[in-house]
C-alpha cells in the first residue's frame, strides 16, 4: 500500500476534471465484466471484489483485475496509457514470485454495447471491435490457503513460514540491484515515507496520534540515516515485492507464492531488502503470532546472513504497521458500517508495543555434539524471539547472500586456530545482533573456557544479562545421534565420531562461576517438548529476574 496520499478535493482542478472524463464509460465496463457472456470460457457466477484502485473480477478458473480510472493522489490512472503500461508491470513484476499464478494482460473490447475478453499479451490482442480497456489475467486459487486465511483457522505454522523464509531469501539475494534514481532508498527518502504516512493517517483520521509514535519515528530516523545510506551503498537497495502482507501471500502445494507486487511507485518497490521482509514480520506480529515471526526471521538470516539488515528492521516494521491502519481507515470509509480505528487498532498497538525499549540478551548454549542443543535452541528462539546463530552455519558461509555450501570443510578448518578465529566471527556477529537491541543465543559448544569468558566480557561491556545453556544426554545417546547425523546429507553439522571423542577428553568444566548463570536441560525427551514452554521455565524465570529483564540503555532498540 502506497505511503504518498492525496485527498481529491486538493488535486488540482484540471486533474479533477480528467478523473470526471475517465468515470465515462466505467459503469457500462463494470457491469459488463459481470456478466459470464463476456469471457471465453466458462465463467459461472462472477464475483468483484473491489479495493483502492482496481476490481477484480472473478470469472472460472481465471480472475481479471482491472485499473479503476481514478487518481487518489498516488497514482493517476485516468488515462488509458496509463492503465495498459501499470497492467504490463503488473504481469512482468509479478512473474519473479508467483509465475503459475500471472497469465498475461488480456484486452477487453468493446463494439456497440458489447464487451469481450479478446486475449492476452500486452497489445491489442485478438477479436473485433475497439479496445476498451486491459485486465491482468490471473489464474485463481483458493482464497482458503491465503495466510490470514490459514491464521484464522489455526493452519498457519512452522512449514509455511519455512518456506516464506526460503523463497523469500532466493528472491532478495537474485533481485535487481541498481535502482532507477539514486535518491530511492537513501536516507532522506526513507525518512519522509515514514513522515508522509504519518501526516496521512492523522489527516484521515482526524485524530492527532500519539506524540510518542512521531517522536520516535524522527529520532529513529535521525539515528538510522547513516545506516541507511551504507545499505543503500552496499547494494542492498532492490527490486522488491514491496507489499508483503498475509493477504498477498498464499500456499500453494509445498510452496508459498508471493503476488500482488507494487507496480505503479518505484520508490515503494525499490527497497532495503529489510524493508521487504519487515512486511510479513509485522504482520505476524498484528496476528499474535510472535513466534512465526521469529521463525520467518531466523529462517531468512539463516539464509542469507544479512545479520547487517536487524538495525533498521524494526523502524521498518513500525512504518508498515502505520501503513496498514492508513489502509484500514481508507478502506472503512467506503463501508458505512466499518469503524476504520477498530480495524487499525491491532496495528496501532503493534507501533506501541514497537517503539518501546527492547530487552536484548545472550544466551550461549553449552554442549558436545549430538547433545541436541542446536534442535533445541532452535525451538526456543520462537518461544522467547531471540535471534539464533547457528555455529555451523556460519562456518560455511563465505559471505552476505551467498549460499551456504553443505559440503564438508577440510580438516584445517578444525585447527585449533581456526577454531579460535570462528568463534571470533561468532563474537563479532553476536554484538552486530545485540547492540541492534535484539536478544541473541549462539549454538556453539563452547567447551572451552576461553570462548565462553569472551562472550561474558561482550555482554558485560554492553550491560546486558548472559545464560549458558547446558545441554546434556548419556554418552550412548550422543554416539547414536552424531552417527546418524553424519549418515544424513541435509546437515551442515561436520562434526563425526572422532570429534564427540576428542571433545569428550578436551572440555574445560564450568567454573563455580559460570554455573551461577548455567541453566541445564536433559535433552533424552521426545522433541516436541522442545517447543513447550514447560521445558523452558527454569530459564524463563532466570530472564524475569530483575536484572534481566530490565531493558539496558547500552543497546539500541
Amino acid at each position: 500500500m502506497p505511503a504518498r496520499l492525496s485527498p481529491a478535493h486538493q488535486l488540482p482542478v484540471h486533474v479533477r476534471q480528467r478523473q470526471r472524463l475517465a468515470q465515462r464509460g466505467w459503469r457500462a465496463l463494470d457491469r459488463a465484466m459481470q456478466r459470464a457472456s463476456t469471457y471465453r470460457h466458462p465463467a459461472g457466477r462472477v464475483r468483484r471484489i473491489e479495493t483502492h484502485i482496481s476490481v477484480v473480477y472473478l470469472a472460472g478458473r481465471y480472475a481479471y483485475k482491472v485499473k479503476k480510472r481514478v487518481n487518489p493522489g498516488f497514482v493517476d490512472f485516468t488515462q488509458a496509457q496509463a492503465r495498459e503500461r501499470s497492467c504490463a508491470d503488473e504481469f512482468r513484476l509479478n512473474r519473479r514470485l508467483a509465475r503459475e499464478l500471472y497469465c498475461g494482460v488480456a484486452t477487453v473490447t468493446r463494439r456497440g454495447r458489447v464487451y469481450r475478453i479478446a486475449g492476452t499479451g500486452t497489445g491489442t490482442g485478438t477479436g473485433t471491435g475497439s479496445i476498451a480497456e486491459h485486465a491482468v489475467r490471473m489464474r485463481r486459487f483458493d482464497e482458503h490457503d491465503i495466510f490470514k486465511a490459514l491464521h484464522a483457522r489455526g493452519e498457519l505454522g512452522f512449514a509455511e513460514v519455512d518456506a516464506l523464509a526460503g523463497q523469500l531469501a532466493t528472491f532478495h539475494r537474485h533481485a535487481p540491484r541498481k535502482p532507477p534514481r539514486a535518491v530511492l532508498g537513501s536516507a532522506p527518502f526513507v525518512r519522509e515515507q515514514m513522515r508522509t504516512v504519518l501526516t496521512a493517517l492523522e489527516r484521515e483520521t482526524g485524530e492527532s496520534l500519539p506524540a510518542r509514535i512521531s517522536v520516535w519515528c524522527e529520532s529513529e530516523g535521525k539515528r538510522l540515516a547513516g545506516h541507511f545510506d551504507v545499505r543503500r551503498a552496499g547494494g542492498f537497495v532492490r527490486e522488491c515485492h514491496g507489499d508483503l502482507h498475509l493477504d498477498n501471500i498464499v500456499r500453494r502445494g509445498k510452496r508459498v507464492l508471493m503476488f500482488d507486487c507494487i507496480e505503479f511507485d518505484d520508490g515503494l518497490r525499490w527497497i532495503d531488502v529489510a524493508s521487504d521482509l519487515s512486511f510479513p514480520l509485522m504482520d505476524l506480529q498484528a496476528c499474535g503470532r510472535q513466534d512465526l515471526a521469529t521463525r520467518l526471521l531466523n529462517g531468512w538470516l539463516q539464509r542469507t546472513g544479512d545479520f547487517a539488515a536487524l538495525p533498521a528492521l524494526r523502524y521498518y516494521m513500525v512504518y508498515r504497521a502505520l501503513v496498514r491502519a492508513l489502509v484500514a481507515v481508507l478502506k472503512a470509509r467506503n463501508q458505512p458500517h466499518d469503524d476504520g480505528l477498530t480495524q487499525a487498532s491491532p496495528y496501532l498497538h503493534l507501533v506501541e508495543r514497537l517503539i518501546q525499549p527492547q530487552r536484548a540478551y545472550l544466551l550461549l548454549c553449552h554442549g558436545y555434539c549430538g547433545s541436541g542443543k542446536s534442535v533445541a535452541s532452535e525451538a526456543l528462539v520462537s518461544l522467547v524471539g531471540a535471534v539464533r546463530l547457528s555455529s555451523d552455519i556460519e562456518r560455511k558461509r563465505g559471505r552476505p547472500f551467498a549460499p551456504v555450501d553443505p559440503r564438508p570443510l577440510p580438516a584445517e578448518a578444525y585447527t585449533p586456530h581456526s577454531i579460535d578465529q570462528h568463534y571470533d566471527l561468532l563474537l563479532r556477529l553476536a554484538q552486530e545482533v545485540l547492540l541492534a537491541g535484539y536478544p541473541v543465543l549462539v549454538d556453539a559448544t563452547f567447551l572451552k573456557r576461553a570462548h565462553r569468558a569472551r562472550f561474558a566480557a561482550l555482554a558485560h561491556s554492553l550491560g546486558v544479562p548472559v545464560f549458558l545453556l547446558d545441554f546434556h544426554a548419556r554418552a550412548r545417546q550422543l554416539e547414536e545421534r552424531v552417527q546418524a547425523r553424519a549418515a544424513a546429507s541435509h546437515t551442515a553439522s561436520d562434526a563425526g565420531p572422532l570429534v564427540l571423542i576428542r571433545q569428550l577428553a578436551n572440555e574445560e568444566p564450568l567454573s563455580p562461576e559460570e554455573m551461577q548463570r548455567t541453566v541445564c536441560f536433559d535433552t533424552e525427551v521426545p522433541l516436541a517438548d522442545f517447543g513447550h514452554l514447560d521445558y523452558w521455565r527454569k530459564l524463563l524465570r532466570r530472564l524475569c529476574e530483575p536484572e534481566a529483564a530490565a531493558p539496558t540503555e547500552a543497546v539500541h532498540g
